[in-house]
Protein backbone atom coordinates (compact mmCIF):
# COMPACT_ATOMS: atom_id res chain seq x y z
CA UNK A 1 0.00 0.00 0.00
CA UNK A 2 1.37 3.19 -1.15
CA UNK A 3 1.65 6.11 1.63
CA UNK A 4 1.85 9.79 1.38
CA UNK A 5 4.71 11.82 2.52
CA UNK A 6 4.63 14.63 3.22
CA UNK A 7 7.34 17.99 4.53
CA UNK A 8 5.78 20.00 6.53
CA UNK A 9 7.07 22.38 9.13
CA UNK A 10 10.81 20.64 8.25
CA UNK A 11 9.35 17.82 9.45
CA UNK A 12 8.46 14.76 7.61
CA UNK A 13 4.91 13.30 8.21
CA UNK A 14 3.93 10.16 6.91
CA UNK A 15 0.61 9.73 5.81
CA UNK A 16 -1.06 6.96 6.08
CA UNK A 17 -4.86 7.42 5.85
CA UNK A 18 -5.43 5.26 2.67
CA UNK A 19 -4.28 2.65 4.59
CA UNK A 20 -6.92 3.19 7.48
CA UNK A 21 -9.77 3.70 4.93
CA UNK A 22 -8.61 0.50 2.84
CA UNK A 23 -8.68 -1.55 6.82
CA UNK A 24 -12.31 -0.14 7.46
CA UNK A 25 -13.24 -1.27 4.35
CA UNK A 26 -12.85 -4.87 6.03
CA UNK A 27 -16.72 -5.63 5.41
CA UNK A 28 -16.71 -5.01 1.93
CA UNK A 29 -16.29 -7.61 -0.45
CA UNK A 30 -13.23 -8.67 -2.05
CA UNK A 31 -14.22 -7.32 -5.48
CA UNK A 32 -15.85 -3.80 -3.73
CA UNK A 33 -12.60 -3.60 -2.21
CA UNK A 34 -10.80 -3.72 -5.29
CA UNK A 35 -13.27 -0.95 -6.60
CA UNK A 36 -13.16 1.07 -3.90
CA UNK A 37 -8.96 1.51 -4.09
CA UNK A 38 -9.31 2.53 -7.71
CA UNK A 39 -11.55 5.30 -6.79
CA UNK A 40 -9.32 5.94 -4.21
CA UNK A 41 -5.85 5.87 -6.52
CA UNK A 42 -8.06 8.43 -9.18
CA UNK A 43 -9.38 10.38 -6.50
CA UNK A 44 -5.49 11.45 -5.02
CA UNK A 45 -4.24 11.58 -8.68
CA UNK A 46 -6.82 13.96 -9.60
CA UNK A 47 -6.71 16.22 -6.52
CA UNK A 48 -2.62 15.92 -6.62
CA UNK A 49 -1.36 19.13 -5.62
CA UNK A 50 -4.38 20.34 -3.84
CA UNK A 51 -4.25 21.77 -0.52
CA UNK A 52 -7.36 22.09 2.36
CA UNK A 53 -6.95 25.17 4.64
CA UNK A 54 -5.47 22.78 7.17
CA UNK A 55 -2.51 22.27 5.10
CA UNK A 56 -3.04 19.04 4.35
CA UNK A 57 -3.45 17.51 1.29
CA UNK A 58 -6.88 17.86 -0.40
CA UNK A 59 -7.36 14.27 -0.76
CA UNK A 60 -7.55 13.86 3.36
CA UNK A 61 -10.92 15.26 2.93
CA UNK A 62 -12.60 13.12 0.55
CA UNK A 63 -10.86 9.92 2.29
CA UNK A 64 -12.42 11.48 5.45
CA UNK A 65 -16.54 11.44 4.14
CA UNK A 66 -15.61 8.02 3.02
CA UNK A 67 -14.61 6.94 6.67
CA UNK A 68 -18.04 8.47 7.98
CA UNK A 69 -19.75 6.58 5.91
CA UNK A 70 -17.93 3.19 6.89
CA UNK A 71 -18.72 3.56 9.91
CA UNK A 72 -22.42 3.15 9.15
CA UNK A 73 -21.36 0.17 6.54
CA UNK A 74 -22.28 2.19 3.88
CA UNK A 75 -22.30 0.40 0.50
CA UNK A 76 -19.55 0.38 -2.09
CA UNK A 77 -21.75 2.76 -4.59
CA UNK A 78 -21.89 5.54 -1.32
CA UNK A 79 -18.62 5.22 -0.65
CA UNK A 80 -16.75 5.82 -4.75
CA UNK A 81 -18.92 8.24 -4.46
CA UNK A 82 -17.62 10.21 -1.36
CA UNK A 83 -13.93 9.58 -2.77
CA UNK A 84 -15.27 11.29 -5.87
CA UNK A 85 -17.83 14.11 -4.45
CA UNK A 86 -15.32 17.04 -5.44
CA UNK A 87 -13.09 15.55 -8.38
CA UNK A 88 -15.71 17.62 -10.56
CA UNK A 89 -15.86 20.73 -9.38
CA UNK A 90 -12.55 21.17 -7.97
CA UNK A 91 -10.09 19.19 -10.75
CA UNK A 92 -10.31 19.47 -14.95
CA UNK A 93 -12.17 15.42 -14.37
CA UNK A 94 -15.44 15.86 -16.17
CA UNK A 95 -18.87 13.85 -15.35
CA UNK A 96 -18.40 11.49 -18.82
CA UNK A 97 -15.11 10.45 -17.24
CA UNK A 98 -16.53 9.28 -13.65
CA UNK A 99 -19.63 7.41 -16.09
CA UNK A 100 -17.24 6.20 -18.47
CA UNK A 101 -15.27 4.47 -15.26
CA UNK A 102 -17.28 4.27 -12.20
CA UNK A 103 -20.96 3.73 -14.24
CA UNK A 104 -24.19 6.14 -13.90
CA UNK A 105 -25.43 5.41 -10.38
CA UNK A 106 -22.07 6.77 -9.28
CA UNK A 107 -21.65 9.63 -11.75
CA UNK A 108 -25.50 10.44 -11.35
CA UNK A 109 -24.56 10.91 -7.52
CA UNK A 110 -21.05 13.46 -8.24
CA UNK A 111 -23.41 15.22 -10.61
CA UNK A 112 -26.19 15.72 -7.68
CA UNK A 113 -23.01 17.18 -5.31
CA UNK A 114 -21.36 19.18 -7.48
CA UNK A 115 -22.09 22.92 -7.29
CA UNK A 116 -23.18 24.66 -10.37
CA UNK A 117 -20.88 27.28 -11.88
CA UNK A 118 -20.52 30.35 -9.53
CA UNK A 119 -20.53 33.03 -12.69
CA UNK A 120 -22.52 36.07 -11.73
CA UNK A 121 -24.94 34.81 -9.18
CA UNK A 122 -25.03 36.70 -6.45
CA UNK A 123 -24.89 35.05 -2.90
CA UNK A 124 -28.39 34.01 -1.82
CA UNK A 125 -29.27 33.28 -5.21
CA UNK A 126 -26.25 30.92 -6.14
CA UNK A 127 -27.11 29.04 -2.33
CA UNK A 128 -30.58 28.68 -3.46
CA UNK A 129 -29.75 27.20 -6.70
CA UNK A 130 -27.32 24.87 -5.14
CA UNK A 131 -29.81 23.22 -2.67
CA UNK A 132 -32.33 23.36 -5.58
CA UNK A 133 -29.97 21.19 -7.45
CA UNK A 134 -29.19 19.11 -4.14
CA UNK A 135 -31.98 18.31 -3.31
CA UNK A 136 -33.42 17.37 -6.70
CA UNK A 137 -30.85 14.76 -6.88
CA UNK A 138 -31.88 13.19 -3.51
CA UNK A 139 -35.22 12.39 -4.32
CA UNK A 140 -33.86 10.45 -7.31
CA UNK A 141 -31.01 8.53 -5.27
CA UNK A 142 -30.87 9.69 -1.38
CA UNK A 143 -26.98 8.52 -1.23
CA UNK A 144 -26.80 12.06 -2.56
CA UNK A 145 -27.91 13.11 0.65
CA UNK A 146 -26.03 10.77 2.91
CA UNK A 147 -22.53 11.92 1.24
CA UNK A 148 -23.59 15.64 1.53
CA UNK A 149 -24.16 14.82 5.01
CA UNK A 150 -20.90 13.62 5.53
CA UNK A 151 -19.23 16.21 3.56
CA UNK A 152 -20.84 19.02 6.16
CA UNK A 153 -19.74 17.32 9.13
CA UNK A 154 -16.48 16.59 7.96
CA UNK A 155 -15.60 20.28 7.32
CA UNK A 156 -17.82 21.19 10.88
CA UNK A 157 -15.56 18.93 12.16
CA UNK A 158 -12.06 21.31 10.88
CA UNK A 159 -14.27 24.68 11.20
CA UNK A 160 -11.71 25.91 13.28
CA UNK A 161 -9.12 27.40 10.04
CA UNK A 162 -11.93 29.12 8.39
CA UNK A 163 -12.05 32.93 8.65
CA UNK A 164 -14.16 34.14 12.09
CA UNK A 165 -16.60 35.80 10.16
CA UNK A 166 -17.48 32.30 8.26
CA UNK A 167 -18.06 30.01 10.78
CA UNK A 168 -21.17 31.37 12.69
CA UNK A 169 -22.99 31.19 8.84
CA UNK A 170 -21.24 27.93 8.48
CA UNK A 171 -22.40 26.40 11.81
CA UNK A 172 -26.48 28.34 11.35
CA UNK A 173 -26.61 26.81 8.27
CA UNK A 174 -25.47 23.39 9.64
CA UNK A 175 -27.86 23.45 12.40
CA UNK A 176 -30.67 24.93 9.88
CA UNK A 177 -30.58 22.51 6.73
CA UNK A 178 -27.71 19.55 7.29
CA UNK A 179 -28.94 18.61 10.90
CA UNK A 180 -32.45 18.18 9.73
CA UNK A 181 -31.71 16.45 6.82
CA UNK A 182 -29.51 13.61 8.54
CA UNK A 183 -32.42 13.52 10.98
CA UNK A 184 -35.22 12.38 7.85
CA UNK A 185 -31.64 9.57 6.90
CA UNK A 186 -32.23 7.92 10.33
CA UNK A 187 -28.49 8.85 10.24
CA UNK A 188 -28.67 10.10 14.52
CA UNK A 189 -25.17 9.72 15.08
CA UNK A 190 -24.31 12.45 12.61
CA UNK A 191 -27.04 14.51 13.43
CA UNK A 192 -26.05 14.74 17.02
CA UNK A 193 -22.33 15.89 15.68
CA UNK A 194 -23.52 18.62 13.77
CA UNK A 195 -25.43 20.05 16.07
CA UNK A 196 -23.26 19.43 18.75
CA UNK A 197 -20.27 21.28 16.72
CA UNK A 198 -22.76 24.32 15.16
CA UNK A 199 -24.34 25.08 18.59
CA UNK A 200 -20.35 25.50 20.28
CA UNK A 201 -19.98 27.93 17.41
CA UNK A 202 -23.13 29.90 17.75
CA UNK A 203 -23.24 30.12 21.32
CA UNK A 204 -19.89 28.96 23.27
CA UNK A 205 -21.13 29.58 27.14
CA UNK A 206 -24.84 28.61 26.57
CA UNK A 207 -23.33 24.94 25.19
CA UNK A 208 -20.99 24.67 27.91
CA UNK A 209 -23.61 25.33 30.61
CA UNK A 210 -25.92 23.04 29.12
CA UNK A 211 -23.24 20.55 29.07
CA UNK A 212 -22.84 21.01 32.51
CA UNK A 213 -26.83 20.85 33.77
CA UNK A 214 -26.60 16.89 31.83
CA UNK A 215 -23.67 15.86 32.96
CA UNK A 216 -24.49 16.73 36.56
CA UNK A 217 -28.02 15.17 36.52
CA UNK A 218 -26.36 11.91 34.53
CA UNK A 219 -24.63 11.34 37.99
CA UNK A 220 -28.23 11.18 39.56
CA UNK A 221 -29.80 9.76 36.51
CA UNK A 222 -27.02 6.70 37.08
CA UNK A 223 -27.71 5.65 39.97
CA UNK A 224 -31.93 5.18 39.23
CA UNK A 225 -30.70 3.40 35.97
CA UNK A 226 -28.56 0.65 38.25
CA UNK A 227 -31.55 0.45 40.57
CA UNK A 228 -33.73 -0.17 37.25
CA UNK A 229 -31.27 -2.30 35.72
CA UNK A 230 -31.54 -4.84 38.59
CA UNK A 231 -35.08 -4.95 39.13
CA UNK A 232 -35.63 -5.28 35.34
CA UNK A 233 -33.45 -8.20 35.11
CA UNK A 234 -34.75 -9.95 37.67
CA UNK A 235 -38.74 -9.46 36.46
CA UNK A 236 -37.99 -9.32 32.80
CA UNK A 237 -35.36 -12.42 32.91
CA UNK A 238 -35.64 -13.91 28.86
CA UNK A 239 -37.68 -11.29 27.89
CA UNK A 240 -34.64 -8.75 27.61
CA UNK A 241 -31.65 -8.83 25.70
CA UNK A 242 -30.06 -5.56 26.57
CA UNK A 243 -30.64 -2.08 28.95
CA UNK A 244 -28.44 0.81 28.85
CA UNK A 245 -29.34 4.18 29.16
CA UNK A 246 -28.88 7.29 26.68
CA UNK A 247 -29.78 10.78 26.82
CA UNK A 248 -30.92 13.34 24.74
CA UNK A 249 -28.46 15.01 22.70
CA UNK A 250 -27.22 18.02 23.69
CA UNK A 251 -28.62 20.47 20.76
CA UNK A 252 -32.14 19.40 21.21
CA UNK A 253 -31.59 19.12 25.07
CA UNK A 254 -30.74 22.74 24.95
CA UNK A 255 -33.75 23.62 23.02
CA UNK A 256 -36.20 21.27 25.53
CA UNK A 257 -34.67 23.52 28.83
CA UNK A 258 -36.12 26.42 26.75
CA UNK A 259 -39.47 24.79 27.01
CA UNK A 260 -39.22 23.16 30.50
CA UNK A 261 -36.82 22.61 33.18
CA UNK A 262 -37.37 19.86 33.55
CA UNK A 263 -33.79 17.62 33.24
CA UNK A 264 -35.81 13.89 33.88
CA UNK A 265 -36.98 14.85 30.29
CA UNK A 266 -33.23 14.17 28.79
CA UNK A 267 -32.60 10.86 30.14
CA UNK A 268 -34.44 7.27 28.89
CA UNK A 269 -33.79 3.55 30.04
CA UNK A 270 -33.66 1.92 26.62
CA UNK A 271 -34.73 -1.91 26.81
CA UNK A 272 -33.83 -4.01 24.04
CA UNK A 273 -35.87 -7.29 23.42
CA UNK A 274 -35.44 -10.19 21.23
CA UNK A 275 -38.86 -10.17 19.40
CA UNK A 276 -41.03 -6.93 18.39
CA UNK A 277 -43.74 -8.89 20.01
CA UNK A 278 -41.73 -9.13 23.17
CA UNK A 279 -41.56 -5.11 22.97
CA UNK A 280 -45.09 -5.19 24.32
CA UNK A 281 -44.48 -8.02 27.23
CA UNK A 282 -41.31 -5.68 28.34
CA UNK A 283 -44.00 -3.09 28.50
CA UNK A 284 -46.55 -4.73 31.00
CA UNK A 285 -43.36 -5.67 33.06
CA UNK A 286 -42.53 -1.97 33.54
CA UNK A 287 -46.09 -1.09 34.07
CA UNK A 288 -46.20 -3.60 37.01
CA UNK A 289 -42.86 -2.66 38.85
CA UNK A 290 -43.64 1.08 37.90
CA UNK A 291 -46.82 3.14 37.85
CA UNK A 292 -47.29 4.68 34.49
CA UNK A 293 -48.08 8.15 33.93
CA UNK A 294 -51.58 8.82 32.26
CA UNK A 295 -51.08 9.34 28.11
CA UNK A 296 -47.21 9.31 28.13
CA UNK A 297 -46.98 5.63 26.37
CA UNK A 298 -46.61 6.15 22.71
CA UNK A 299 -46.34 3.23 20.40
CA UNK A 300 -44.39 3.72 17.47
CA UNK A 301 -44.40 0.20 16.66
CA UNK A 302 -48.03 -0.86 15.39
CA UNK A 303 -48.41 3.75 14.53
CA UNK A 304 -45.03 4.01 12.50
CA UNK A 305 -43.95 7.28 12.48
CA UNK A 306 -40.92 6.80 11.06
CA UNK A 307 -39.04 3.39 9.68
CA UNK A 308 -35.62 4.61 12.50
CA UNK A 309 -38.31 4.74 15.56
CA UNK A 310 -39.98 1.93 15.12
CA UNK A 311 -40.50 1.86 19.65
CA UNK A 312 -42.26 2.28 22.24
CA UNK A 313 -42.05 5.17 24.99
CA UNK A 314 -43.11 5.36 28.49
CA UNK A 315 -42.92 7.28 31.13
CA UNK A 316 -43.20 5.81 35.10
CA UNK A 317 -43.05 7.22 38.36
CA UNK A 318 -40.17 5.64 40.33
CA UNK A 319 -39.22 6.96 44.00
CA UNK A 320 -41.26 9.97 43.03
CA UNK A 321 -38.95 11.27 40.23
CA UNK A 322 -40.20 11.18 36.33
CA UNK A 323 -38.41 8.40 33.94
CA UNK A 324 -38.68 7.48 30.57
CA UNK A 325 -38.73 4.26 29.11
CA UNK A 326 -38.09 3.44 25.26
CA UNK A 327 -38.55 -0.36 24.24
CA UNK A 328 -37.28 -1.66 21.01
CA UNK A 329 -36.49 -4.84 19.30
CA UNK A 330 -33.06 -5.84 18.49
CA UNK A 331 -33.82 -5.47 14.70
CA UNK A 332 -35.59 -2.15 15.21
CA UNK A 333 -32.90 -0.72 17.16
CA UNK A 334 -29.93 -1.93 14.50
CA UNK A 335 -32.27 -0.34 11.48
CA UNK A 336 -31.94 3.02 13.93
CA UNK A 337 -28.11 2.58 14.37
CA UNK A 338 -27.66 2.21 10.65
CA UNK A 339 -29.91 4.66 9.18
CA UNK A 340 -30.34 4.92 5.49
CA UNK A 341 -28.19 2.19 5.25
CA UNK A 342 -29.96 -0.36 6.78
CA UNK A 343 -32.61 0.24 3.42
CA UNK A 344 -30.17 0.30 1.29
CA UNK A 345 -28.89 -3.07 -0.50
CA UNK A 346 -26.84 -3.40 -2.85
CA UNK A 347 -29.59 -5.57 -5.52
CA UNK A 348 -32.29 -2.30 -5.38
CA UNK A 349 -33.08 -1.26 -8.91
CA UNK A 350 -33.40 2.46 -9.81
CA UNK A 351 -36.97 2.61 -9.33
CA UNK A 352 -36.45 1.43 -5.58
CA UNK A 353 -33.72 3.75 -4.57
CA UNK A 354 -36.09 6.64 -5.85
CA UNK A 355 -39.04 4.74 -4.17
CA UNK A 356 -37.41 4.66 -0.92
CA UNK A 357 -35.69 7.72 -1.21
CA UNK A 358 -39.17 9.32 -1.93
CA UNK A 359 -40.77 7.71 1.15
CA UNK A 360 -37.75 9.40 3.08
CA UNK A 361 -38.50 13.14 1.88
CA UNK A 362 -41.42 12.95 1.16
CA UNK A 363 -43.22 14.51 -1.60
CA UNK A 364 -42.44 17.88 -0.51
CA UNK A 365 -39.71 18.62 -3.06
CA UNK A 366 -41.78 17.39 -6.21
CA UNK A 367 -44.73 19.92 -4.64
CA UNK A 368 -42.77 22.74 -4.04
CA UNK A 369 -40.78 23.14 -7.31
CA UNK A 370 -44.15 22.53 -8.98
CA UNK A 371 -45.69 26.15 -6.92
CA UNK A 372 -42.36 27.90 -6.79
CA UNK A 373 -40.74 29.57 -10.22
CA UNK A 374 -37.33 30.84 -8.82
CA UNK A 375 -34.58 28.79 -6.44
CA UNK A 376 -34.65 31.25 -3.63
CA UNK A 377 -38.78 30.90 -3.41
CA UNK A 378 -38.22 26.72 -3.25
CA UNK A 379 -35.64 27.44 -0.92
CA UNK A 380 -37.82 29.20 1.48
CA UNK A 381 -40.52 26.82 1.46
CA UNK A 382 -38.48 23.54 1.76
CA UNK A 383 -36.90 24.93 4.55
CA UNK A 384 -40.31 24.84 6.38
CA UNK A 385 -41.68 22.15 4.68
CA UNK A 386 -38.76 19.86 4.89
CA UNK A 387 -37.05 20.99 7.94
CA UNK A 388 -39.47 21.98 10.13
CA UNK A 389 -39.87 19.70 13.74
CA UNK A 390 -42.25 17.13 12.21
CA UNK A 391 -45.72 16.59 14.07
CA UNK A 392 -47.65 14.07 14.01
CA UNK A 393 -51.39 13.98 13.26
CA UNK A 394 -54.29 11.16 13.63
CA UNK A 395 -57.34 10.44 11.76
CA UNK A 396 -60.48 8.63 14.08
CA UNK A 397 -59.43 5.70 13.02
CA UNK A 398 -55.82 6.32 13.82
CA UNK A 399 -54.17 6.30 10.23
CA UNK A 400 -50.76 8.70 10.53
CA UNK A 401 -50.77 11.74 9.03
CA UNK A 402 -47.00 13.69 9.62
CA UNK A 403 -47.10 17.25 8.99
CA UNK A 404 -44.83 20.52 9.50
CA UNK A 405 -45.14 21.93 13.19
CA UNK A 406 -47.91 25.14 12.28
CA UNK A 407 -49.69 23.25 10.07
CA UNK A 408 -53.39 23.26 9.31
CA UNK A 409 -56.41 21.44 9.75
CA UNK A 410 -56.49 22.67 6.02
CA UNK A 411 -52.76 21.37 5.40
CA UNK A 412 -54.52 17.72 7.52
CA UNK A 413 -57.31 17.61 5.04
CA UNK A 414 -55.31 17.94 1.72
CA UNK A 415 -52.46 15.47 3.28
CA UNK A 416 -55.07 13.13 4.12
CA UNK A 417 -57.42 12.81 0.73
CA UNK A 418 -57.39 15.49 -1.71
CA UNK A 419 -61.08 14.47 -2.61
CA UNK A 420 -62.22 14.80 0.53
CA UNK A 421 -60.66 17.99 1.20
CA UNK A 422 -62.10 19.68 -1.30
CA UNK A 423 -65.48 19.19 0.49
CA UNK A 424 -64.75 20.28 3.75
CA UNK A 425 -67.12 21.72 5.43
CA UNK A 426 -66.22 21.52 9.00
CA UNK A 427 -63.70 19.49 11.58
CA UNK A 428 -63.62 18.56 14.72
CA UNK A 429 -60.25 18.06 16.82
CA UNK A 430 -60.04 15.63 19.94
CA UNK A 431 -63.77 15.76 19.44
CA UNK A 432 -63.91 19.33 19.08
CA UNK A 433 -65.55 21.47 16.79
CA UNK A 434 -62.53 23.51 15.30
CA UNK A 435 -62.03 26.25 12.29
CA UNK A 436 -60.80 24.88 9.51
CA UNK A 437 -57.69 27.54 9.83
CA UNK A 438 -57.01 25.94 13.21
CA UNK A 439 -53.13 24.60 13.65
CA UNK A 440 -52.83 21.33 14.46
CA UNK A 441 -51.00 20.04 17.42
CA UNK A 442 -48.75 16.83 18.00
CA UNK A 443 -50.90 13.68 18.81
CA UNK A 444 -54.13 15.67 17.64
CA UNK A 445 -56.61 13.30 16.43
CA UNK A 446 -58.59 14.72 13.73
CA UNK A 447 -62.03 14.22 12.05
CA UNK A 448 -63.16 15.76 8.60
CA UNK A 449 -66.86 16.48 7.89
CA UNK A 450 -67.84 16.59 4.54
CA UNK A 451 -70.74 18.24 2.40
CA UNK A 452 -71.63 16.45 -1.39
CA UNK A 453 -70.24 20.29 -2.80
CA UNK A 454 -67.03 21.23 -3.27
CA UNK A 455 -66.61 24.11 -0.12
CA UNK A 456 -63.07 25.64 -1.81
CA UNK A 457 -62.85 29.25 -1.43
CA UNK A 458 -59.21 31.40 -2.33
CA UNK A 459 -59.47 32.36 1.78
CA UNK A 460 -58.17 28.39 2.41
CA UNK A 461 -54.99 29.96 0.40
CA UNK A 462 -54.28 32.52 3.33
CA UNK A 463 -54.04 29.20 6.02
CA UNK A 464 -52.71 26.56 3.93
CA UNK A 465 -48.86 26.25 5.33
CA UNK A 466 -48.23 22.97 2.93
CA UNK A 467 -47.04 22.73 -0.25
CA UNK A 468 -49.50 20.19 -1.31
CA UNK A 469 -52.41 21.99 0.02
CA UNK A 470 -51.19 24.97 -1.38
CA UNK A 471 -51.18 23.00 -4.82
CA UNK A 472 -54.20 21.67 -4.59
CA UNK A 473 -56.06 24.51 -3.49
CA UNK A 474 -54.75 26.63 -6.55
CA UNK A 475 -55.24 23.91 -9.18
CA UNK A 476 -58.82 23.91 -7.93
CA UNK A 477 -59.25 27.23 -7.77
CA UNK A 478 -58.24 27.39 -11.62
CA UNK A 479 -60.34 24.78 -12.73
CA UNK A 480 -63.46 27.23 -11.21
Amino acid sequence: MSVIILKKGGETVVNDVKEGLMKKSHYLSKEEKERLKVALDFAEEAHDGQKRATGEPYITHPIAVCEILLDYNADIITLISALLHDVVEDTPVPIPEIDRKFGKQVSNIVDGLTKVEKGTFKKVEYQAINTEKLLSASIEDIRVAAVKIADRLHNMRTLAVKKVEKKVPYANETLIFFAPLAERLGLYKLQEELEEIGFGYLDPPMCQSTQTLINNYANIFVKIYNNCSRELKKEGGALIVDLEWTKVPLYESYSLLQEEHDLSNLFFIKVVTSSTIDCYAALGVIHKLYKPLIHQMIDHISIEVSPFLRQINTKVHINNVEVNFIIQSEKDRNISDAGVFALLENSLTKKEIRGLSKNLLGESIDTVKAITTTPIEFEGLISFELFQKEITVYTPKMDVISLPEGSTIIDFAFSLNPQLAKRMSSARVNGAWMPINTAVKDMDIVEILTTNEEMVSSDWLNHAQTSKAFKEISDLLKIQ
